[in-house]
């Protein structure tokens, strides 16, 4: 758990099965606001939580489609009317069992409609913070990372000592250096990264140990 400062938010981790998925909430305790992100198979647990500390969920955003990251949207969205929202290339993934993997894992699907449609450069609010959409595809076409002041969610773009996956439907090795250049040149270093799987680290360090962006001379940007 990040605790808040004048410039952040409260950011919490509740990791999911079955892929041991990252689902976050982003809360400001002082306007009683929350998001989530990527709710996974978590939706109650991240429900129960903002009814224990009396925060509102609004929004419910999905840094793209894949079923281990948007099981509960559905049913958070059905429970709060908090909005939904994700890139425009996501939103098939959101009614389709074999583009998001949901068949191939044995998982249901729940359909469920965007609220809104965000794009690079948008912004996300809560309460009084906010982050920046950057639309980063590459494990496939609808991928975003948030950027907010000294934090960011990465989803399956960028992880500790790992990158995302490639060789799902739609996804590209090429368009995935890309985004991870642009991250890599747009985040300071002190940047602390929240990603779909595994512990936060910081781009500096990931810059400078992660073996995919050394390889891949991005650690030179």
């Amino acid at each position: 758990m990040r605790t808040p400062t004048p410039h952040s938010p409260l950011i919490e981790i509740h990791v999911s099965p079955p892929l041991e998925t990252n689902a976050y909430l982003v809360a400001d305790p002082k306007r009683r606001e929350a998001l989530a992100i990527d709710p996974s198979l978590v939706g109650r647990e991240l429900l129960d939580r903002c009814n224990k500390q009396g925060w509102a969920l609004k929004t419910v955003v999905l840094t793209h489609g894949h079923i281990d990251h948007t099981h509960d949207a559905a049913f958070l969205v059905r429970e709060t009317g908090a909005g939904l929202l994700a890139h425009c290339q996501t939103a098939p993934l959101l009614s389709d069992p074999m583009l998001c993997g949901a068949a191939w894992l044995g998982m249901n699907l729940e359909p469920c409609e965007l609220s809104r449609e965000i794009a690079d450069g948008d912004m996300i609010e809560v309460g009084d913070f906010s982050m920046k959409v950057l639309h980063t595809p590459g494990p496939s076409p609808g991928c975003v990372c948030l950027l907010g002041d000294g934090y960011a969610f990465t989803g399956d773009l960028l992880f500790a000592g790992g990158v995302g996956r490639w060789d799902f439907p739609g996804g590209d090795q090429e368009v995935l250096i890309k985004s991870l250049r642009r991250v890599a040149r747009e985040y300071p270093d002190e940047t602390r990264l929240y990603s779909g799987h595994g512990p936060a680290t910081t781009m500096d360090q990931e810059k400078r140990t992660n073996p995919f962006l050394v390889e891949w001379g991005i650690s030179e940007n």
